[in-house]
């Protein structure tokens, strides 16, 4: 994720460390710690592997429980020390003799910052390890470097110890050595990538001791330098196998398919161990598929000779044969997202006299990932957009130490919530990822660990650096090359361009020439002839933006397989779209930056990728907040962002970014992203029949999977209805269904809307039946004025000192004769409106219009007029059967506000509001009036666009209908209070309680919102504990709102789009506010 930033500062010590070190071996004129060293990135680590576990049998690994292989799993409590400087760890823990009785116990796998060990840093870019933020001294640690010591005791049967013993680490933060029973092991680094060691020749029967000993910071962090929480520790599961001396030690399985896509041929390449020498003279690599239910297929028996395949044969020309193993399957059952039908190899080892020695297994999926001569992304020869988020380990409690069930919740919610693929931003995950990616249906992006935003391209453009940056993508590739889920590779994020990077690109185009390769800092291609350099046009600031911008280069370098591009305004990427230059397809590997309330004009992004092939989707930022469960000092419980525990340097909320919440909850903004990503299209043009024209987006789906249910509504009631079932409407089709219903007698006041929606027949993997896909919602153009009947009764004027005071049978309504406002409205005796009511143009700022619209200071003129417009004229005119007050209000000499009072005998407040603004002033933020109702009028009902908030940019998803419940149940508390709680095309709100209610109804519709706060509090207040609820709800009662935005939040892109802001000179409407006995 990205903010630009100015150029890297560094120190006189880096820049003089990275020269000498790019010309010399000069790291090994002295004696260099590993962790301070980018050529020490491993001692004694085993080769990378796919995953997978040697079973005994065909049936058992057809089953594929790990619990059933050789599997002993080292989670659960260790045995843990922590110092907060690299000079205080301990040195001879390791040892068999250690007593570590007085030691802490923790659990693995966990972040140790997280449970009372350090401090907890979120910082986007910006690299911790240094006591002067501007002084970085690649590539060594200048901060104090915590280290967590770690030991645990366990227990090996006798009959492992003639195999192969393999102790496997997920995933540890940053650096780590590794002891078993006082024996050095090893030592990696690498965060996000397993490590295996071989430690056969260290364990015995019986009890045994490993140690680890990891450092917080090494000089992998500065390839580490995502924007997430900096935590530390062994974070992923630990856990011991054991496989024969010989054995299928790793494979690599393609899969191909005709031009027909009816054709599929499967290549495995396996890859033996034998670490005892054993002459393989009759051995036998077996493989075989077996489909979903575990039943053979034909003709997918492969047998290949184990002592051949151990010998591989390099040509000196062309390349070694790759398909050891080779079957041809007849009209296969292909793999996407929408249909991820899953085959299931297995590979048998057996020895000279046929016992089988051991089995192994993985999932398979036939899909081809193309691009086609219009540049759209292909997969089996159909078009398919990337729908798709880019996603952090995260939970709210445990950090990176995420639980299986964590990681299949969010594949689940992905599903729910019509996303089909994920960036795996900014690392690769955890293996069962990728397994439920595959068993589910999720295209993958998978990331290498490779980030060095705080030091830009130094790393990329270094030799000395190649081996470690080289080192993650491979490591990468070849423990995830056979899940069918991936569909490309890439190769980091952030970390500027060089050779480097075209060299990893080099390597993975040869290794897997199956998947596109993709990084979006390859920008800019210098052999391209219109090619414009860095130095030629970096020469001024404004020059320097223009730099910034996605079209700032008419092409990037040919070993990137599409134009990837961070945050363009939809100008822009039309602008790519368009491009003559570019003849590849157009990535947004990030947009939609969903810090806070935004995500706004969603769809405008996606009418321009659903119109143009080369426009394949994007990678929301990103899938879920990472805000951190704690407590202040009141014990109360609160999510916490940077800086909340002392860290520095940080970037406070800059991590709250998500369209779920740190709970794994839906927050607002992803019901507006299921229904844009929704895979059918409602159209209605002619509401004077009762057909509906409904296209399906799907690329592989029939809609006949899913019941269409409709229901025409009066006011949210339902008066109508049916279903459709068996709806034949192919993918990319188009039909015109008639439903059937009749107009009924039309009833004035009354609102009508046809809601449609597709839902599941049956239980999906990823939802019970009846769960809702795709909806729509028609308002019917049949509403009637209703005409209100004279009210009866009788009403006086009179004025007490300042005050204009109007009354009735059962009210009193105060106006202020200095500030013209209405400061008072009673009912019966019970205070109703008890603070005034004013016009209002402002907000409490959104994360957008903080950090980058920079409303507090580009639009302050509104925010000073609504706190300070001056009363011009005030003039009251009564009869015997209404009040008219009317006042004008100013600010500036460029702001002007009229408004008329009508006021009759049963007490209603018609008002009658026009605005008018110079067009020098920038837009208006709202365009409205805001009141104090006594918070005893707790029950809020309205009829307008919900159930969720919206805004004018986000509400395509809401639906007109009835809601009721509590205030509170209508506000979204944000992790840093800000604007929330709005409601578009609001008929009327009511507030309520057990004696009377107040309704507000729009003579147009109104946008609305109500809260325990004034906007001040919520605008001053950085965490929700921070709002104490007011004696008073605010009601809202405006025109419009500007839309929040959705394009990125820190530059002057974060404002809401043109056709969403307040660029009007002149606004008018009318309300009334009544009040009733209930």
């Amino acid at each position: 994720m990205s903010i630009t930033k100015s150029p890297i500062k560094m120190s006189i010590t880096a820049i003089a460390m990275c020269v000498m070190a790019s010309t010399t071996p000069a790291l090994h004129a002295k004696t260099v710690n590993d962790w301070e060293n980018p050529e020490v990135i491993q001692i004694n680590r085993m080769p990378a592997r796919a995953t997978s576990y040697s079973f005994d049998t065909v049936e058992q690994a057809l089953q594929r429980d790990r619990q059933q292989a050789q599997f002993l799993s080292l989670n659960g409590d260790w045995k843990f020390h922590f110092v907060d400087k690299s000079e205080d760890r301990p040195l001879d823990f390791y040892k068999s003799n250690f007593n570590s009785a007085n030691w802490d116990t923790i659990t693995v796998p966990s972040n140790w910052e997280l449970l009372g060990y350090g401090t907890p840093i979120y910082t986007n870019s910006t690299y911790p390890m240094f006591e002067k933020v501007n002084e970085i001294e690649v590539p060594l640690i200048t901060r104090d470097n915590p280290v967590g010591s770690y030991i645990k005791e366990f227990n090996l049967d006798k009959s492992w110890l003639d195999q192969q013993i393999i102790l496997h680490f997920g995933g540890v933060t940053s650096a780590y050595y590794v002891w078993v029973n006082g024996e050095k092991v090893g030592y990696a680094q690498g965060s996000r990538l397993p490590s295996e060691f071989d430690i056969s020749e260290y364990v015995k029967p019986g009890k045994n001791k490993v140690a680890v000993q990891a450092f917080r910071w090494s000089d992998g962090s500065y390839l580490e330098d995502q924007d997430h929480w900096r935590l530390s520790g062994i974070h992923r599961e630990v856990y011991i196998t054991a496989q024969p001396k010989v054995a299928i030690n790793d494979f690599y399985v393609r899969t191909k398919l005709n031009d027909q896509y009816n054709q599929g041929k499967l290549e495995i390449k396996p890859r033996l161990t034998n670490t005892n020498k054993t002459d393989l003279t009759g051995w036998k690599i077996h493989g075989e598929l077996f489909d979903a239910v575990n039943q053979p297929v034909a003709n997918s028996k492969m047998t290949a000779d184990a002592k051949r395949v151990a010998r591989i044969a390099f040509p000196q020309r062309d390349n070694f044969l790759f398909g050891d193993l080779a079957a041809e399957i007849d009209q296969p059952k292909l793999w996407t997202a929408e249909t991820p039908y899953l085959y299931t190899l297995v590979l048998t080892l057996t020895d000279k006299t046929g016992k089988v020695v051991e089995t192994r297994s993985t999932r398979v999926g036939f899909r081809e990932v193309e691009f086609g001569a219009e540049g759209e992304l292909l997969i089996n020869g159909k078009s398919v957009e990337i729908i798709g988020v880019n996603r952090h380990d995260h939970d709210h409690k445990k950090g990176k130490a995420l639980s299986r069930e964590d990681l299949e919740e969010d594949v689940k919610l992905m599903k729910q919530f019509n996303i089909n693929s994920v960036r795996t931003a900014h690392y690769p995950n955890d293996p069962y990822f990728y397994e439920l990616a595959d068993e589910y249906g999720i295209y993958v992006m998978d990331e290498a660990n490779i980030e060095s935003h705080g030091i830009g391209g130094l790393p990329a453009n270094l030799a000395h650096w190649n081996h470690a940056m080289m080192d993650r993508v491979q490591r990468m590739v070849e423990r995830d090359k056979n899940y069918p889920s991936i569909i490309s590779w890439s190769m980091g994020n952030e970390s500027g361009t060089g050779p480097n990077f075209a060299s990893m690109a080099a390597w993975i185009k040869d290794y897997d020439p199956y998947r596109f390769v993709h990084y979006e800092g390859a920008q800019g291609d210098p052999t391209h002839p219109l090619y414009v350099g860095l130095s030629e046009r970096w020469t001024t600031k404004e020059e320097a933006a223009q730099y910034h911008t996605p079209l700032a280069n008419p092409t990037d370098p040919k070993w990137v397989d599409v134009i990837s591009r961070m945050y363009p305004s939809i100008d822009e990427l039309v602008g790519l779209a368009e491009s003559p230059h570019i003849n590849r397809p157009i990535l947004m590997c990030e947009y939609a930056h969903a810090m806070g309330n935004s995500v706004g004009n969603l769809k405008e992004y996606w009418d321009e990728v659903y119109a143009r092939k080369n426009l394949i989707g994007g990678y929301i930022w990103d899938w879920i907040d990472q805000g951190l469960e704690t407590k202040n000092d009141k014990g109360e419980t609160y999510l916490a962002y940077g800086g909340d525990f002392g860290d520095t340097p940080n970037d406070e909320n800059f991590c709250i970014n998500g369209i779920i919440d740190s709970y794994r909850q839906a927050k607002p903004q992803i019901h507006e992203a299921k229904w844009v990503f929704q895979p059918a299209q409602f159209t209605k043009s002619d509401f004077s029949d009762t057909s509906v024209t409904i296209k399906n987006r799907y690329a592989f789906t029939n809609l006949s999977k899913y019941q269409l249910k409709w229901a025409l509504e009066a006011d949210g009631e339902t008066i109508q209805s049916g279903a459709k079932v068996g709806l034949n409407i192919a993918p990319g089709e188009s039909k015109n269904i008639q439903l059937g219903y009749e107009k009924p007698e039309i009833k004035a006041g009354v609102n009508y809307t046809l809601n449609l929606s597709f839902i599941t027949i049956n239980d999906e993997k990823w939802a019970k039946a009846g769960y809702e896909v795709a909806q729509q919602q028609f308002v019917m153009p049949w509403k009637k004025e209703l005409t209100k009947a004279k009210a009866a009764g009788w009403i006086k004027q009179q004025n007490k000192g300042q005050t204009t005071e109007v009354t009735g049978q059962d009210f009193r309504i105060n106006f202020n004769q200095q500030t013209g406002y209405l400061t008072a409205l009673t009912y019966k005796g019970e205070d109703v409106i008890t603070q005034p009511l004013k016009h209002n143009f402002y907000r409490p700022q959104t994360d957008n219009d903080r950090l980058g619209w920079l409303t507090d200071k580009n639009h302050a003129i509104w925010k000073a007029a609504s706190d300070s417009m001056q009363l011009e004229s005030y003039q009251v005119d009564s009869s015997n059967e209404q009040v008219t007050i009317k006042t004008k209000h100013s600010h500036a000499g460029k702001i002007s506000v009229a408004t008329t009072y009508v006021i009759d005998a049963a007490g209603s407040i018609h008002v009658d509001y026009k605005l008018t603004a110079d067009k020098s002033l920038p837009s208006a933020i709202r365009v409205g009036m805001s009141a104090g109702v006594a918070n005893q009028f707790d029950h809020m009902s309205f009829f307008g666009k919900g159930p969720f908030e919206n805004y004018a940019d986000r509400n395509f998803a809401a639906r007109l209908d009835l809601y009721q419940g509590k205030v509170n149940d209508f506000i979204y508390e944000y992790v840093m209070p800000q604007e929330n709680g709005n409601r578009t095309d609001v008929d009327w709100l009511k507030l309520s309680n057990h004696k009377a209610a107040i309704t507000i109804d729009g003579k147009q519709p109104l946008s609305m919102s109500v809260w325990p706060w004034t906007q001040q509090q919520l605008d001053e207040a950085k965490h929700p504990y921070e709002l104490t609820p007011n004696q008073f709800n605010t009601v809202n009662i405006d025109l419009v709102q500007a839309g929040v935005g959705g394009i990125d939040s820190w530059s002057a892109k974060a404002a809401p789009i043109e056709q969403y802001q307040l660029t009007e000179g002149e606004y008018q409407y009318q309300f009334t506010i009544s009040v009733q006995s209930n």
